[in-house]
């Protein structure tokens, strides 16, 4: 009878080692892909108020004034008298934002 129980034992902890490391990973999965989904939704928020006279840097390192913004596209003064059409969302963040921060 005690040979059966110590069967039922080493069973039971080789179910419980195979079972918990996918139950963490699965919750740690999804944990993960809650926080990028809140993570993207706030770029989305945060790229919809950027507005005309905001200071912008894009991704590449181009700083420019933003002159008007349609849909997705953007346009961009980065000289006097140079005006270029970027993605939205190239657009890393506002240049005060940026580099002032403490």
């Amino acid at each position: 009878m005690e040979q059966n129980t110590l069967y039922y034992l080493l069973i039971a902890l080789v179910a419980l080692s195979t079972i918990l490391p996918i139950a963490t990973s699965y919750i740690n999965r999804k944990r993960q892909q809650r926080e990028l989904e809140e993570q993207l939704e706030k770029r989305q928020v945060y790229l919809a108020g950027l507005m005309s006279g905001d200071e912008v840097i894009l991704f590449s390192g181009m700083h420019g004034k933003i002159i008007s913004v349609a849909d997705h596209l953007v346009e961009l003064q980065i000289a006097q008298e140079v005006i270029v059409y970027v993605e939205k969302e190239s657009i890393m963040g506002k240049a005060k934002e940026l580099l002032f921060t403490k």
